[in-house]
Protein backbone atom coordinates (compact mmCIF):
# COMPACT_ATOMS: atom_id res chain seq x y z
CA UNK A 1 0.00 0.00 0.00
CA UNK A 2 1.63 3.29 -0.76
CA UNK A 3 0.05 6.23 0.66
CA UNK A 4 0.50 10.04 -0.24
CA UNK A 5 -0.36 12.77 2.11
CA UNK A 6 0.31 16.77 2.35
CA UNK A 7 3.68 18.05 3.35
CA UNK A 8 3.51 19.08 6.90
CA UNK A 9 6.08 22.40 6.13
CA UNK A 10 5.86 23.05 9.76
CA UNK A 11 6.46 19.49 11.33
CA UNK A 12 4.75 18.47 14.02
CA UNK A 13 3.08 19.95 17.09
CA UNK A 14 6.07 18.77 19.35
CA UNK A 15 7.86 21.06 17.20
CA UNK A 16 5.95 23.69 17.41
CA UNK A 17 5.31 23.43 21.29
CA UNK A 18 9.69 23.73 21.61
CA UNK A 19 9.31 26.80 19.72
CA UNK A 20 6.58 28.28 21.47
CA UNK A 21 8.36 28.53 24.59
CA UNK A 22 10.71 31.32 23.16
CA UNK A 23 7.54 33.27 22.44
CA UNK A 24 6.16 36.22 24.53
CA UNK A 25 3.98 34.58 26.87
CA UNK A 26 1.28 37.20 24.68
CA UNK A 27 1.75 36.00 21.99
CA UNK A 28 1.87 32.10 22.92
CA UNK A 29 -1.13 32.12 24.25
CA UNK A 30 -2.91 33.73 21.14
CA UNK A 31 -1.24 30.98 19.17
CA UNK A 32 -2.38 28.30 21.66
CA UNK A 33 -5.90 29.34 21.36
CA UNK A 34 -5.53 29.39 17.41
CA UNK A 35 -4.27 25.43 17.36
CA UNK A 36 -6.65 24.24 20.28
CA UNK A 37 -9.64 26.04 18.40
CA UNK A 38 -8.52 23.66 15.36
CA UNK A 39 -7.84 20.72 16.50
CA UNK A 40 -11.10 20.59 19.26
CA UNK A 41 -13.01 21.10 15.61
CA UNK A 42 -11.31 18.45 13.93
CA UNK A 43 -12.31 16.27 17.15
CA UNK A 44 -15.31 17.32 16.81
CA UNK A 45 -15.84 16.32 13.42
CA UNK A 46 -14.41 13.11 13.64
CA UNK A 47 -16.52 12.62 16.89
CA UNK A 48 -19.73 13.74 15.26
CA UNK A 49 -18.76 10.72 12.48
CA UNK A 50 -18.52 8.24 15.25
CA UNK A 51 -14.79 8.04 15.07
CA UNK A 52 -12.52 8.08 17.84
CA UNK A 53 -8.48 9.13 17.41
CA UNK A 54 -7.09 6.97 20.18
CA UNK A 55 -3.61 7.95 19.83
CA UNK A 56 -3.83 11.90 20.32
CA UNK A 57 -0.07 13.27 21.23
CA UNK A 58 1.74 16.49 19.69
CA UNK A 59 3.78 13.75 17.56
CA UNK A 60 0.48 13.23 15.82
CA UNK A 61 -0.86 16.90 15.03
CA UNK A 62 0.88 18.09 12.26
CA UNK A 63 1.05 21.87 11.46
CA UNK A 64 1.00 23.68 7.71
CA UNK A 65 2.52 26.45 6.33
CA UNK A 66 0.04 28.53 6.78
CA UNK A 67 -0.67 27.78 10.51
CA UNK A 68 -3.59 25.50 9.74
CA UNK A 69 -3.67 21.88 12.17
CA UNK A 70 -3.71 18.39 10.49
CA UNK A 71 -4.27 14.74 12.84
CA UNK A 72 -2.50 12.20 11.71
CA UNK A 73 -1.52 8.69 12.63
CA UNK A 74 -5.20 7.12 12.55
CA UNK A 75 -3.34 3.38 12.91
CA UNK A 76 -3.94 2.84 9.05
CA UNK A 77 -1.84 -0.35 9.14
CA UNK A 78 -3.67 -2.17 11.95
CA UNK A 79 -7.38 -3.12 13.08
CA UNK A 80 -8.15 -0.36 15.47
CA UNK A 81 -9.51 -3.06 17.71
CA UNK A 82 -5.93 -5.11 17.25
CA UNK A 83 -3.61 -2.20 17.95
CA UNK A 84 -1.51 -2.99 21.01
CA UNK A 85 -1.85 -0.37 23.47
CA UNK A 86 1.17 2.20 24.03
CA UNK A 87 3.32 1.41 26.63
CA UNK A 88 5.74 3.93 26.84
CA UNK A 89 5.50 6.71 29.56
CA UNK A 90 5.17 9.32 26.62
CA UNK A 91 2.19 7.48 25.68
CA UNK A 92 0.91 6.89 28.74
CA UNK A 93 1.30 11.11 29.79
CA UNK A 94 -2.00 11.31 27.21
CA UNK A 95 -4.08 8.54 28.42
CA UNK A 96 -6.60 9.76 30.74
CA UNK A 97 -7.13 8.27 33.95
CA UNK A 98 -10.03 6.02 33.52
CA UNK A 99 -8.12 4.14 30.69
CA UNK A 100 -4.83 4.10 32.92
CA UNK A 101 -7.33 2.05 35.13
CA UNK A 102 -9.60 -0.19 32.56
CA UNK A 103 -7.87 0.29 29.07
CA UNK A 104 -11.82 1.46 28.23
CA UNK A 105 -11.61 4.43 25.20
CA UNK A 106 -13.96 6.68 24.69
CA UNK A 107 -14.49 10.35 22.89
CA UNK A 108 -14.04 11.58 26.45
CA UNK A 109 -10.07 10.13 25.98
CA UNK A 110 -9.33 11.75 22.78
CA UNK A 111 -10.33 15.78 24.43
CA UNK A 112 -8.67 14.55 27.36
CA UNK A 113 -5.42 14.18 25.23
CA UNK A 114 -5.89 17.72 24.07
CA UNK A 115 -6.00 19.26 27.74
CA UNK A 116 -2.53 17.51 27.81
CA UNK A 117 -1.57 18.74 25.08
CA UNK A 118 -2.55 22.42 25.67
CA UNK A 119 -1.08 22.59 29.07
CA UNK A 120 2.33 21.70 27.37
CA UNK A 121 1.58 24.43 24.78
CA UNK A 122 1.48 26.67 27.38
CA UNK A 123 4.01 25.72 29.48
CA UNK A 124 6.61 23.42 27.56
CA UNK A 125 5.88 20.35 30.48
CA UNK A 126 3.30 18.04 30.48
CA UNK A 127 1.46 18.59 33.86
CA UNK A 128 1.97 15.42 35.23
CA UNK A 129 5.86 15.77 35.42
CA UNK A 130 7.69 13.82 38.29
CA UNK A 131 10.78 11.96 39.11
CA UNK A 132 9.69 8.54 38.24
CA UNK A 133 7.59 6.82 35.95
CA UNK A 134 5.60 5.16 38.58
CA UNK A 135 5.24 9.01 40.29
CA UNK A 136 3.99 9.99 37.06
CA UNK A 137 1.21 7.38 36.29
CA UNK A 138 0.00 8.04 39.91
CA UNK A 139 -0.08 11.37 39.66
CA UNK A 140 -2.23 11.09 36.15
CA UNK A 141 -4.36 8.40 38.13
CA UNK A 142 -5.21 11.16 40.46
CA UNK A 143 -5.72 14.37 38.83
CA UNK A 144 -2.62 16.12 39.97
CA UNK A 145 -2.01 18.13 37.98
CA UNK A 146 0.60 20.56 37.51
CA UNK A 147 -0.24 24.12 38.20
CA UNK A 148 -0.92 27.07 35.21
CA UNK A 149 1.12 30.19 34.93
CA UNK A 150 -1.14 33.24 36.47
CA UNK A 151 -0.81 34.99 33.41
CA UNK A 152 -3.07 32.35 31.78
CA UNK A 153 -6.42 33.35 30.81
CA UNK A 154 -9.21 32.04 32.66
CA UNK A 155 -11.31 31.04 29.81
CA UNK A 156 -8.18 28.96 28.95
CA UNK A 157 -7.39 27.37 32.27
CA UNK A 158 -11.11 26.62 32.31
CA UNK A 159 -10.45 25.02 29.30
CA UNK A 160 -8.09 22.71 30.11
CA UNK A 161 -9.73 21.74 33.40
CA UNK A 162 -13.13 20.96 30.81
CA UNK A 163 -11.26 19.15 28.66
CA UNK A 164 -9.13 16.82 31.05
CA UNK A 165 -12.40 16.85 34.22
CA UNK A 166 -10.84 18.20 36.67
CA UNK A 167 -12.36 19.16 39.44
Amino acid sequence: MCLITEYYSRGDLRKVIKELQQFQPEYRINIVWEISAQIILALNFMHSKGVLHRNIKPENIFIMKDGSVRLGDFSLTKDILEMDEPTTIEAQIYKAPEVQKDNEMDFGSDLYAIGVIVFEMLTGKNPFAAKSESEIIKRIENGQSGTLPDLVPSELKELIKSLMNIV
